[in-house]
């Protein structure tokens, strides 16, 4: 079953931020992209999440957190 990504379900630790329910790790790159350690998006419980969502609100969750620190 797919499920929505929420920015509620990330953790943000110094320059990393985690997706806690798959484990995927995300940092910006050198040009500003997001890069990522990738988990497991599909999960024993038969529960799915899109990379490209995650990638996406990770994006999302940066830029909110660079304009808030200016």
């Amino acid at each position: 079953m797919h499920m929505k990504v929420d920015h509620s379900q990330f953790e943000l630790d110094g320059d990393r931020l985690t997706h806690k329910p798959t484990g995927a790790v995300f940092w910006i790159g050198e040009k500003e992209f997001v890069n990522c350690e990738w988990g497991e998006t599909k999960l024993a419980s038969g529960y799915d999440y899109s990379r490209e969502e995650l990638v996406e609100a990770a994006h999302q969750i940066f830029l909110q957190e660079r304009t808030g620190r200016a």
